[in-house]
């Protein structure tokens, strides 16, 4: 206890000096080279996160008008706030939003585990290279040529998906002009393209584990299964943890291209999410005026949101696994 004190005081007078006007000069001439190599990192932020920010923070309080320019435009005050949360199709944006991202992540998430977990587990070299090849490559497939394609096999007379499902005895219909299917058939769409690129990190994880833990486990009777459960999962839990958190802080900005593409007047009132809504407001107004406030506006919602998803989740996560962001 003494030599922790000690030291704790010995790092209390180091902190002091170095808080001192004469010890600046010594310390920023002992790590300027940390502060260059952070130089284009901040300079990044600043430019594409920090100034949108602000200038998204300003348009929401404003009837922002194009010609007269950010502070130009009219002051309208919390008018694009009281809009948007009275709004007759707030609630249903709302939860369209979450239940799409989570059945995203629920089918998404545990997925790319079990793909990571098989491909390292497999002896095979050439069984490996082939599916970490299979599964990645959909990732680099354009969202339209992926939604077409989709949209072809779905269609209710030549698709060939519907050809299958017929031959099992399901109606001939198109899925996607039912609302009832929209939401699985695109979380098993994005489960398809990025499968195996949200595996890429696991597999990073598994690579990094002890191996004699399973020559140990082995020696004690363990199989495959408890091997894997007492020893893969413990060994790659902070990674797990940590992609979760930062996939729940998504939940409310999933992309708008590839539900808009597939979005038709049949499945509008479950495909109808907030950023296909932003996107209606501001680019394609489908609700009347452009409305680039109202756009800003919802964006911030979504910004604080995530922060508030990924803080209380860290929460929980530390307090349950002792793992988190901070």
């Amino acid at each position: 206890m003494q030599d922790t004190a000690t030291l704790n005081m010995k790092k209390s007078s180091e902190v002091a000096q170095i808080k001192r006007p004469g010890k600046w000069k010594k310390y920023f001439r002992d790590t300027w080279q940390i502060y260059v190599l952070f130089l284009p990192a901040f300079i990044w932020l600043l430019l594409f996160v920090f100034l949108p920010f602000g200038i998204n923070l300003i348009m929401s309080f404003e009837n922002y008008q194009g010609s007269k320019g950010i502070f130009g435009s009219e002051f309208v005050g919390f008018q694009n706030y009281i809009t948007f949360f009275t709004a007759d199709n707030f609630v249903e944006l709302l939860l369209n939003t979450l239940l799409l991202n989570v059945l995203v992540l629920v089918i998404g998430f545990p997925c790319s585990i079990i793909l990571a977990i098989m491909i390292y587990e497999s002896k095979s070299k050439v069984v490996k290279g082939v599916a970490q090849t299979t599964t990645f490559l959909p990732f680099f497939v354009s969202a339209v040529v992926i939604c077409n394609m989709l949209i072809e096999f779905l269609k209710a007379d030549t698709g060939m998906i519907t050809n299958i499902l017929v031959a099992f005895g399901m109606d001939r219909q198109n899925l996607l002009d039912n609302p009832a299917a929209f939401r699985w058939i695109y979380a098993l769409m994005e489960l398809w393209q990025t499968m195996g690129y949200n595996s890429l990190i696991y597999l990073a994880a598994l690579s990094a584990i002890d191996t004699s833990l399973y020559e140990a486990a082995g020696i004690e009777g363990a199989g495959k299964f408890k091997q894997i459960w007492h020893v893969t999962l413990p060994g790659i839990a902070p990674t797990i943890i940590t992609t979760l958190i930062l996939k729940v802080g998504k939940l409310m900005s999933l992309g708008y291209e590839k539900v808009l593409l597939l979005q038709n007047e049949y499945n509008k009132g479950v495909s109808e999410i907030i950023s296909t809504y932003v996107y209606n407001v501001s680019l394609a107004p489908a609700y009347g005026q452009p409305n680039y406030g109202l756009a800003a506006t919802i964006g911030l919602f979504d910004a604080v949101v995530a922060v508030v998803l990924v803080t209380v989740v860290n929460q929980i996560a530390k307090r349950l696994s002792n793992t988190g962001l901070w």
